[in-house]
């Protein structure tokens, strides 16, 4: 069973004809049939080979159920089973629905929330303890430098090269690391976005984790319910890809670009322009005369 939905009869299909079509009893309770745990409910025949038990009220979730048709049972042609007839179904498990993430804040160096929504009502504190996380190693592009860009950058500032150099390493062994992530039920959450409720779980990372990381979680396929012991036993997996580290990847021209064009740059994060506006500075390098620092102009909201 894959949804509550799907929990609502049980049908036990026969071979032949159990019942006399015209004379089923009114009040049916066929000594055969059998259930566990008991549930109270009601029988009814659905032409003369099928059973169908509609629980009193819909059956507790995660729950396993055994029944049991003995061998007792007859047709109406006086042949009966010849051994009894079991099997088992178990109402549905706590499974992960969706997984969301952010930084409080929005900041870079915020310990990320992971919100996970589940299909039923779970204990945070039980769930906490069947889910792991770690870094993924995916691929890093580092950014672009010329020499040119890296002289110039230098001139400004004798340190920016070393500076460059400590980043993209940083960056470069953020997606290289698979070390394991620490996580603790988060004390605090944005709950406007996020509203408690009881299939929801709010974990938030113990572990630094920096720009340019993958963390895979995984819920271990025993997440219990509050409603029964039964566990879908099925691993469940989700990538979380936080923000990629702050780089410029270069200007859309190079050289003899249009001077009554705009000459957008390229970066690998959404930027604040207002914020972005005061860091900026251009200078007039062209060869043969003196560098000039540009004026600048109010960033435009694009």
């Amino acid at each position: 069973m894959a949804s509550v939905q799907d929990a609502n009869e049980i049908r036990v299909v026969f071979s032949e004809p159990m019942v006399v079509l015209g004379r089923v009893p009114a009040r049916l309770r066929p000594p055969f049939f059998h259930i566990s745990p008991a549930v109270d409910g009601a029988f009814r025949w659905s032409g003369t080979t099928i059973l169908i038990f509609t629980p009193a009220k819909p059956l507790p979730l995660a729950t396993k159920y055994d029944v049991t048709v003995d061998a007792g049972a007859a047709a109406v042609s006086g042949r009966g089973l010849a051994a009894p007839f079991t099997f088992s179904f178990t109402t549905p498990t706590a499974r992960l629905l969706q997984t969301d993430w952010y930084r409080p804040g929005g900041r870079y160096d915020a310990a990320p929330v992971f919100v996970l929504r589940f299909n039923q009502p779970v204990d945070p504190a039980a769930v906490a303890a069947h889910v792991t996380a770690r870094f993924q190693r995916h691929p890093f592009n580092a950014p672009p430098l010329s020499p040119a860009g890296a002289q110039r950058a230098g001139a400004i500032d004798p340190a920016a090269a070393d500076a460059f150099a400590a980043k993209v390493k940083a960056a470069s062994d953020a997606a290289q690391s698979i070390a394991p992530v620490s996580l603790v039920l988060a004390r605090t959450w944005d709950t406007k976005t996020y509203k408690p409720s009881p299939d929801l779980v709010v974990l938030q990372a113990a572990t630094p984790v920096p720009p340019e990381s993958w963390v895979a979680l995984e819920v271990d396929g025993r997440v219990p319910s509050r409603a029964g012991s039964a566990v879908s036993l099925k691993p469940q997996d989700y990538t979380v890809q936080v923000e990629r580290a702050f780089f410029a990847d270069g200007f859309n021209c190079t050289a003899a670009c249009d001077p009554d064009s705009h000459n957008g740059i390229r970066f690998r994060v959404a930027v604040k322009a207002d914020a972005f506006a005061k860091a900026l500075r251009a200078v007039d390098v062209t060869p043969g005369r003196a560098e000039r620092t540009m004026t600048k102009s109010a960033p435009k909201t694009r």
